[in-house]
């Protein structure tokens, strides 16, 4: 009786052993092939919930970069614009240095107000720029120019701007936020004004010398908002570069709990058929003996 347990009991206990290492070889193998250690959440609990706290935080830095994206090409194109605002007030103030003098005849600033004009009308163009058909002056909004357009009826530059009043903002980290858009009202009302001023004084023929201490001013309201454009471009060129370094280690990160170490995986795929062999040799003598021979015992 004593002998019938004992077969009986080495038979299952060879069954067992064989089934596990046979498991562990396919693990083995299939984390070879995939070259994942972490497959399914059974696999390893606690190493799912760190992959997906890992995801989470992926996401949310690709979340974070495609906003610095957005923000250094909308504040790119702002100044590009401002630059050539710039410009547009240099000539301006040329010609109304150049048209100051009493030698310059009524007639000579009647047409040089051509001039003024058409620099007014391509800077309220300027004011209109769009990126991917968004009004980069107007809020980022996307229903229409935020400025009149210069040969409107009525137009005038104390009420030309019509956009949003509120400035556009992005989420680069968790507890930071960079501004993007400026109230456009805010960039060009000045501008707007001198160049108007100017032109209306050059249509009446008259001496354009006190119209200089504005654009001089406008200028300089354009100079301080592209220092401030250009502050908070180099902050995004920092902060991505900030989202790339803890994107690279976030992949580590999840590559240390979800891919195979492949040497390792190696050796234990070795060890594990190894032993599978030796368990095979070992039961070989068990399994000669016949269904019917257990019976029999």
């Amino acid at each position: 009786m004593v002998g019938r347990v004992t077969e009986r009991t080495l038979l299952a206990d060879f069954t067992y052993s064989v089934s596990r290492l046979r498991r562990q070889q396919a693990d083995a193998q299939n984390a070879l092939s995939s070259q994942k250690r972490l497959r399914e959440a059974s696999d390893d609990p606690v190493g799912a919930a760190r992959s997906t706290s890992l995801r989470g935080e992926a996401k949310e830095l690709d979340a974070y970069r495609g906003s610095v994206a957005l923000a250094t090409t909308t504040l790119g194109a702002e100044d590009g614009v401002l630059g050539q605002v710039h410009d547009v007030l240099i000539r301006a103030r040329e010609i109304a240095a150049g048209l100051s003098s009493g030698l310059v005849t009524p007639e000579a600033r009647q047409t040089a107000a051509e001039e003024v004009e058409e620099l007014e009308r391509g800077l309220v163009s300027l004011a209109n720029t769009t990126v991917a058909g968004r009004y980069i002056f107007g809020g980022l909004s996307t229903s229409g120019p935020p400025f009149a357009s210069y040969d409107a009826p009525g137009f005038s530059p104390a009420t030309a701007y019509t956009g949003p009043a509120d400035p556009f903002a992005v989420r680069t980290a968790r507890d930071e936020t960079v501004r993007i858009t400026t109230n456009g009202g805010d960039v060009f009302g000045s501008t707007l004004a001198a160049l108007d001023d100017l032109r209306q004084t050059l249509e009446s023929g008259a001496e354009p010398s006190a119209q200089l201490s504005a654009l001089v001013s406008a200028a300089e309201d354009i100079r301080q908002e592209r220092a401030s454009v250009g502050g908070r471009l180099a902050r995004l060129q920092t902060r991505n570069a900030e989202i790339g370094a803890a994107i690279a280690t976030n992949k580590t990160l999840i590559g240390g709990v979800e891919d195979a170490d492949l040497t390792a995986t190696i050796t234990e795929l070795a060890q594990v058929q190894n032993a599978l062999q030796a368990t095979l040799s070992a039961g070989a003598s068990l399994l000669q003996t016949s269904i019917l021979d257990f019976l029999r015992l």
